[in-house]
């Protein structure tokens, strides 16, 4: 998925930074790379529109909202770090 170790950072960040609207982008990419199925995708599309609509509504909510913002927005972060994890990363010298 990621051409180099850094670019795993790189679009973990992308959530945080984006508030979680643009979340849907690195499992569109990785969906399209083959490495997730169509499902985890567009739950995560879903998810991002939500908040995204959410954002331009702006109705009155709770603070469980926020919450569940924060949550999306961490599982998200976690997800995309995750999504490369039994790739080598290289030799082992020993």
């Amino acid at each position: 998925m990621f051409n180099r170790p850094w670019h795993r950072y790189a679009w973990a960040i992308l959530p945080l930074v984006s508030v979680s609207v643009f979340a849907c982008v690195p499992f569109i990419i990785a969906s399209y790379r083959g490495v997730l199925r169509w499902p985890i995708t567009a739950l995560y599309t879903a998810l991002s529109a939500t908040v995204f609509g959410f954002a331009v509504v702006q109705p009155d909510v709770n603070g469980w909202f926020a919450v569940a913002v924060w949550a999306f927005m961490i599982t998200t972060v976690v997800h995309v770090l995750l999504l490369d994890r039994g790739k080598p990363r290289g030799k082992l010298i020993t």
